[in-house]
């Protein structure tokens, strides 16, 4: 039997701020990109809504200051329930999922 391609990582781009649900079902926290200025903070959690994103099921917050240096972070973190984001600020970010 061939082994089977890896599928490739799904992508969001934020641009605003606000609550998404990203999946409601069990997926990969993957990696954050950060290609420029970003004032405020951005908090992933282990939820299938919005109304999950209590401190127990977060995942991992981000504090970010006004700066112009790329960063990328890689999360590697299992959302078992599924993926939201919450964005505070002038968000300007991708992250990649599975």
């Amino acid at each position: 039997m061939a082994d089977q391609p890896v599928a490739p990582d799904s992508f969001v781009n934020v641009t605003t701020a606000g609550s998404v649900v990203v999946s409601n079902t069990g997926v990969a926290l993957k990696r954050i990109i950060i290609p420029g200025t970003f004032v405020g903070s951005v908090e992933f959690y282990n939820s299938a809504t919005v109304a999950g994103t209590a401190a127990s099921n977060n995942i991992i917050n981000i504090g970010i200051p006004n700066t112009n240096q790329y960063r990328s972070i890689d999360v590697n973190a299992s959302a078992r329930n599924g993926l939201v984001y919450a964005a505070i600020g002038t968000p300007v970010l991708t992250f990649t999922w599975n």
